[in-house]
């Protein structure tokens, strides 16, 4: 009946803010663009028509993309939607190597997580500790009772929008283009450090181990 709740860590060490025009933006051709980027898995669990509605709302000749590093059936179905729909906003990309992936969430202006209504129950993008880390703006797509949900609007900083709204998931990317972004970015890297310290986290692991053993 003792339950203890303890949240997951993320490497700060190793996932750090880094400026917008870096090696990564330079080579991809986005330092000057604004940039929407979703990184990670596309599966059953994700809808990537909202990444496709949100690069068709960018006109062609916009500065502004969504760039999509991931791989999978959702991946399939972009390359699928570009080709059909003429989406000349959206870059497609294969995962990235890890080394560069702090360089790449620092190209983005805002980071995106999406999650289904079925898997909002069990499950927690583990991408969302990433974005934290990295100090970047967050537009979440899931059922607002999930955990990573409910981080992402804890103190308004970022946002969170319905998963089968796709109408309000575009608006929400839309009007985000004039947020005080570096004040949600400040944000999101104060919130990691308080919260994803590996140091703190193991030392209430070891507290509980004890209380256990007694």
């Amino acid at each position: 009946k003792n339950c203890q709740v303890i949240e997951n860590w993320a490497p700060l060490d190793e996932i750090t803010p880094q400026p917008k025009r870096n090696a990564w933006s330079l080579e991809q051709g986005c330092a000057e663009e604004f940039c929407f980027l979703y990184a990670g898995t596309l599966g059953l669990k994700h809808n990537p028509e909202l990444l496709a509605a949100l690069a068709e709302a960018l006109p062609a000749s916009s500065s502004a993309r969504v760039i999509v590093a991931s791989h999978g059936l959702g991946a399939d179905y972009l390359a699928q939607q570009k080709r059909a729909r003429n989406l000349a906003r959206l870059t497609l990309l294969p995962f990235q190597p890890y080394a560069d992936l702090p360089l790449m969430l620092g190209a983005a202006d805002i980071a995106i997580a999406m999650l289904e209504p079925e898997a909002g129950v069990f499950s927690v993008p583990s991408k969302v500790l990433s974005y934290f880390s990295a100090g970047r703006p967050i537009l979440g797509a899931m059922p607002r009772e999930n955990l990573a949900a409910r981080l992402i609007a804890r103190d308004q900083a970022r946002a969170v929008v319905d998963p089968a709204d796709k109408d309000g998931f575009v608006a929400a990317a839309l009007a985000l283009r004039t947020a005080d972004l570096e004040a949600m970015s400040r944000r999101a890297r104060a919130y990691a450090e308080r919260a994803f310290a590996i140091g703190p986290i193991a030392d209430r692991f070891e507290a509980v181990m004890r209380q256990i053993r007694r």
